[in-house]
């Protein structure tokens, strides 16, 4: 019956001794991610380049006929059809507005060109309305 006190001085130098190795993993990495994902650009693919510069060859007569300022809102209804159909490249252009620009200089400069002189605009972003 002596032996009762060093058995519970033992069992509490065991919690301390426990609860101590418990605090020391608390430290900077918990484990859990501290920095929200930071968000890729979408790839628009080159069959979908392809058929938006199809469409800006095939309407860049209308657009002019039109004039400048009936062209630019005809040009974002059929960039707004071309976006329907391809989510990655509605995508793309919310994360990015300049992407029609790029991938446009890249694959079909010529047609760019007649569409930003049937537009009056400088880059295709800035005819962009409504996206």
């Amino acid at each position: 019956m002596i032996s009762t006190p060093p058995r519970r001085a033992a069992g509490f130098a065991l919690v301390l001794t426990a609860a101590a190795l418990g605090l020391t993993g608390c430290g900077k990495d918990s484990g859990y991610q501290t920095q929200p994902p930071q968000p890729t650009e979408p790839t628009i693919s080159q069959a979908s380049v392809q058929e938006l510069c199809g469409i800006l060859d095939g309407q860049k007569g209308t657009w002019k006929a039109l004039g400048p300022r009936v062209a630019r809102v005809a040009f974002t209804g059929a960039m707004r059809l071309w976006t329907v159909n391809d989510t990655v490249a509605n995508a793309a252009i919310s994360y990015n507005r300049r992407v029609v620009d790029t991938v446009t200089i890249r694959t079909c400069p010529r047609v760019r060109d007649a569409t930003l002189e049937s537009l009056d605009v400088p880059d295709l972003k800035a005819a962009l309305g409504g996206f």
